[in-house]
């Protein structure tokens, strides 16, 4: 018998599928459950009742994640603390960060309850993280000072962020793959997926519209109120809505997706990246990108308030979009008929939406000069509307290629290393922080932008700061947009390759459930009953 080399062990040891994972298991034994695991795949088992809170979550969240939007505006105009000062203060916070999420991500990973892997965290977790950013925009009003980088409030910054860094990512991450866990069944992810980017669309737009109007009121004087108490309120109600939705989801959606009962040592699972050469591209893209950055400040509005003027301005600007949004949900389905596989389809949208982007910020930089805030509005709401026709089939392909690819990693390895895998991208992102930052800076400096004067139409005064922030508003993104896509030419995990990876990753489920009925989540073990009965009925 021939010993293997030193190479050959390696391989084995970090990049051979794993001795309990579908891809090895032998086939006698899974082919007892097929029929199982085709009706698991094929039968759809997330109530109304569940979709609707999938999303009142994400519609709390998105509140959350909208008000963010202005974090920097909020730091610099509000809290009054030069930019350069917040850069210092979330670079201490990056150095925390790399203690705190392989810690909070193991555990995760590691979690095994009779409620499921997820729940327990998306159920304890949101009432601190959601008070935490509540208080963070709440600074102003609690130390107030008129005093420039005041060094209580720079203190009061670092102190909330920390605690809201040390909460985000064992909230983030179980809830990131909830839809995933909820059930195994597509049509289901992909309907969670669904109501879940319509609901998140409209919370975070309704921060933007709340924000906008009452800055609009502000500045004529109509409503005066300021900016720290407008901070204040806006972040208690979305804490509460926060808080509720995430744990209403909790409360009231199960876990079906059945996983191995005991998970293998972190010395296993923190190579499993290396195994999906899908997800591994994934975080070459993601770390030729991290690096890049649009100035991270709130470019859309600096453009809908002193380019535009003002909430009324705004409205019928917005309207086209909101109607292109909704309508896209109608192409889901010519698009699924007519294109082959997902991934062809999102790379079709994806430079459909590039050139769209370029399109746009052309338009603005062409108008601008005349000064006309319409002119510029019009294609604002040509750009940004045409952009919105493939938002509901970009929402559901887009998810599932992603779900596809961290079920790929369970299939070959009996794991779902979600909270590891995280911690690489997360680490990727910690290396390229600094010169994030830096170009960040370069931009904020490049736009002429003066982040001290009050945001009123036209305060700036200058056409050239102006066709940057516009561009930078169309088509920031641009580049990092594009060098994401490139992944989606290789992937190639479609057609009956899928299938039967499907097949096989289902029945192992189904064998899980068969062998620890016990020890499983009673939702779980109530479904594989439910099929059961029905099979030996017909």
């Amino acid at each position: 018998m021939s010993q293997l080399s030193a190479k050959e062990k390696l391989v084995n040891r970090f990049l051979k599928a794993d001795d309990y994972s579908a891809a090895t298991l032998n086939h006698d034994i899974l082919q007892k459950y097929e029929n199982l695991a085709v009706d698991v795949y094929s039968t759809r088992q997330v109530s109304v009742g569940e979709l609707s809170w999938m999303a009142i979550q994400r519609f709390a969240r998105s509140l959350k994640v909208g008000l963010d939007n202005y974090a920097n505006m909020y730091y610099t105009k509000v809290l009054k603390i030069d930019l350069s000062y917040v850069t210092v203060v979330k670079a201490l916070i990056s150095i925390y960060d790399t203690l705190n999420n392989p810690l909070m991500g193991i555990a995760y990973d590691r979690t095994r309850t009779r409620w499921g892997k997820a729940r327990p965290y998306v159920l304890m977790t949101p009432l601190p993280f959601f008070l935490v950013t509540a208080l963070l925009y709440s600074g102003a009003l609690l130390i107030p000072s008129q005093q420039i980088n005041d060094p209580k409030r720079i203190l009061y910054l670092f102190i909330m962020l920390f605690l809201q860094e040390t909460f985000s990512t064992i909230f983030n991450i179980p809830t990131d793959n909830y839809p995933t866990l909820q059930s195994p069944c597509p049509s289901d992810r992909i309907a969670v997926s669904l109501v879940q980017s319509y609901a998140g669309a409209y919370g975070g737009d309704l921060i933007s519209t709340i924000y906008i109007s009452l800055m609009s009121l502000n500045n004529s004087g109509t409503l005066p109120i300021s900016q720290p108490l407008m901070f204040s309120v806006i972040g208690f109600v979305t804490a509460f809505f926060g808080t509720v939705g995430t744990m209403g989801v909790a409360l009231k959606c199960p876990e079906r997706v059945l996983l191995q009962p005991k998970p293998a040592p972190l010395t296993k699972t923190m190579f499993y990246v290396l195994k999906n050469k899908y997800a591994m591209r994934n975080v070459v893209a993601g770390f030729v990108t991290s690096a890049w950055s649009n100035g991270g400040y709130s470019w859309d509005v600096i453009t809908q308030l002193e380019i535009f003027g003002g909430a009324l301005r705004i409205l019928p600007l917005y309207m086209f979009y909101h109607v292109c949004n909704v309508l896209s949900i109608a192409f889901i389905k010519p698009i699924r008929e007519r294109i082959a596989n997902f991934r062809t389809a999102v790379i079709i949208m994806r430079l459909t939406d590039a050139l769209l982007e370029v399109i746009w910020a052309v338009g603005g930089w062409i108008t601008m000069p005349k000064k006309i805030w319409w002119l510029s509005g019009i294609w604002f709401c040509i750009g940004y509307g045409l952009n919105g026709l493939n938002n509901a089939p970009a929402t559901a392909f887009e998810g599932e290629i992603s779900r596809e690819i961290n079920d790929y990693t369970e299939y070959l390895t009996g794991e779902r290393p979600d909270g590891t895998f995280g911690l690489l991208t997360g680490y990727i992102q910690k290396l390229t922080q600094p010169l994030n930052t830096m170009i960040a800076l370069w931009i904020i400096k490049w736009t002429g932008y003066d982040t001290t004067l009050d945001t009123t139409y036209w305060a700036q005064d200058s056409v050239e700061v102006y066709r940057k922030v516009f561009a930078l508003y169309a088509a920031g993104n641009l580049v990092p947009h594009l060098i994401n896509t490139i992944p989606l030419f290789f992937y190639d995990l479609d057609g009956k390759k899928k299938e039967d990876m499907y097949k096989a990753l289902n029945e192992r489920r189904m064998l899980i459930a068969k062998e620890n009925q016990g020890k499983l989540n009673e939702d779980m073990a109530t479904l594989v009953e439910m099929l059961s009965e029905e099979q030996s009925a017909d």
